[in-house]
C-alpha cells in the first residue's frame, strides 16, 4: 500500500495515493508495526505537501518524527527533520528551517546516510540563499553536487543544478545560471519529473525575460505552468505564476501581470505561504515593479 502511495503520488493522483497511505497506516497501527506506521504517516505529509497545504503536512511529519524519536530510529528521525525543516521553509521561516536542516545534516554524517547528506545540502543551500549567506548557499550547493555525482543520485543532480542556478543567478553570473537552469530541465525530462520540470521551466524563464529573450521566456513559462497544473503542485505553481508575472511586466504587458500576481497571491493565501518564504519574497519583487508607490 505505501508503495502503491508513493508510485501514484509520484503521477500526481494525491486522492488516490492519500487513500493508499491511510490505509497502510490503519494496518500498520492495528499490527503494531511502528516503523511502517511512521512511513505512512509521512507518506500523508508529503502529499499534503505537494498539494500546497503546509500546516497539514508540518503536522503529519511531527507526529511521524514523534513515532521515529519513540522507536530510537535515527534514520528515520533524520529524514523527518529534513521534512519538517522544508514545510517551515515553505511558511517562510527561515531561521527554523535552517536549524533544522542543520540538525539534520548532524545526523546524516553521524549514520552514515550519505543520500540525506546529499539532500539537506541541497536544501541548505536554497535556505541560506533566502538568509543571505550567499557564498554558504553556494559552497552547500556545490558539495550538494559532488555528492549527487558519487552516488549516482541522477534526480538529486537535477535539483541541485537548478538551486546552483538561482545561486549563481543572485551572484551575478547569468550564463552560468542559464546553463544549470537548461541542464535542470532536460535531466528531469529525462527521469519523467513533470513537478521538478515546470519548476525548472519557471527560473529559466524569467531569467530568459531578465535578459531579453522574451519568446523564450513566454514558451518556459507556458510550458512550465501546464506541467505544474497537471500535477496539482501550488505552491510550484504559485512561485512561478510570480515569474511569469515580472516576465509580462518586462515585456510591456501591466495588465497581464497584475492578474499573474493576484493569482499567485490567491495561492499563497490558500497554502499559508508567508512573507519570508519564496513564494511570499517574490510577490513582493513583482510587487514592487507593478506598484511602487507601494514598496
Amino acid at each position: 500500500m505505501q508503495r502503491m502511495g508513493s508510485l501514484l503520488e509520484d503521477e500526481g493522483q494525491h486522492g488516490e495515493a492519500r487513500a493508499q497511505y491511510t490505509a497502510a497506516m490503519q494496518l500498520a497501527r492495528d499490527l503494531g508495526e511502528h516503523r511502517l506506521e511512521c512511513d505512512a504517516i509521512n507518506g500523508l505529509g508529503t502529499v499534503a505537501s505537494d498539494e500546497g497545504r503546509l500546516d497539514e503536512a508540518l503536522a503529519h511529519y511531527q507526529h511521524a518524527l514523534t513515532l521515529a524519536r519513540e522507536t530510537g530510529d535515527r534514520h528515520r528521525q533524520g529524514n523527518l527533520l529534513g521534512n519538517v525543516a522544508g514545510v517551515h521553509d515553505g511558511l517562510g521561516r527561515i531561521d527554523e528551517a535552517v536549524k533544522g536542516s542543520e540538525e539534520t545534516l548532524v545526523i546524516a554524517r553521524a549514520t552514515g546516510n550519505r543520500r540525506l547528506e546529499g539532500n539537506t545540502l541541497c536544501n541548505l543551500g536554497m535556505q541560506y540563499l533566502v538568509d543571505g549567506r550567499l557564498n554558504e548557499a553556494h559552497a552547500a550547493c556545490q558539495a550538494a553536487l559532488v555528492l549527487a555525482r558519487e552516488l549516482g543520485h541522477v534526480l538529486l543532480e537535477c535539483v541541485v543544478k537548478c538551486n546552483l542556478g538561482i545561486v549563481l543567478e543572485r551572484l551575478a553570473r547569468p550564463d552560468e545560471a542559464r546553463a544549470q537552469f537548461e541542464a535542470a530541465v532536460r535531466m528531469a525530462h529525462v527521469l519523467n519529473q513533470p513537478r521538478y520540470e515546470g519548476q525548472f521551466l519557471g527560473y529559466l524563464g524569467l531569467l530568459h525575460a531578465r535578459q531579453g529573450r522574451h519568446a523564450d521566456a513566454r514558451r518556459c513559462l507556458d510550458s512550465g505552468e501546464a506541467l505544474l497544473r497537471s500535477v496539482s503542485d501550488r505552491l510550484g505553481l504559485g512561485v512561478l505564476l510570480t515569474s511569469l508575472g515580472e516576465a509580462q511586466w518586462l515585456d510591456g504587458n501591466a495588465a497581464a501581470a497584475t492578474a499573474s500576481h493576484a493569482a499567485a497571491a490567491t495561492i499563497a493565501a490558500e497554502v499559508g505561504a508567508g512573507p519570508a518564504s519564496e513564494l511570499g519574497r517574490a510577490l513582493e519583487r513583482v510587487r514592487a515593479l507593478i506598484d511602487p508607490a507601494r514598496s
